[in-house]
């Protein structure tokens, strides 16, 4: 009774973790494509207004391309579309984040008495990097 409840057990729980271990590993391989399909994805869409749509659903449609068909009942569109939200909110974050730096400098810059001019200060800014 033991041998056949382990004869079923290991070959089930090695499927399991096969599955697993393939899941995260497409799942790593689509977050670092994800932000190389959004700038592609910026580019290709950049003549058009109010495309964010078409962007997202071309990216989500060009990362589901790269998973392997056994992998799509596991990974589907709907955890493709979390991925590429969450790798854009990444982004968007990053972003935020560098314009606040700016904003701050820039506000240091006129409290040393400097000139207001933003070009100048960009300019200035340029030369001492």
């Amino acid at each position: 009774m033991l041998k056949t409840i382990i004869d079923i057990v290991i070959p089930t729980l090695t499927i399991i973790l096969g599955t697993l271990s393939a899941y995260f590993r497409a799942h790593d391989k689509l977050r670092g494509r994800s932000i190389k399909y959004i700038v592609e994805a910026e580019e290709l869409f950049k003549d058009r207004t109010k495309s964010g749509g078409e962007k997202f659903s071309w990216v989500v449609d060009a990362l589901y391309e790269l998973i392997p068909p056994p992998l799509r009942v596991i990974i589907t569109k709907k955890c493709i579309q979390k991925v590429v939200q969450s790798s854009f909110d990444s982004i968007e974050d990053y972003a935020k984040m560098q314009l606040d730096m700016a904003v701050e400098e820039y506000l240091r810059y006129l409290s040393d008495g400097k000139s207001g001019d933003l070009a100048y200060f960009i300019k200035e800014h340029d030369e001492n990097d």
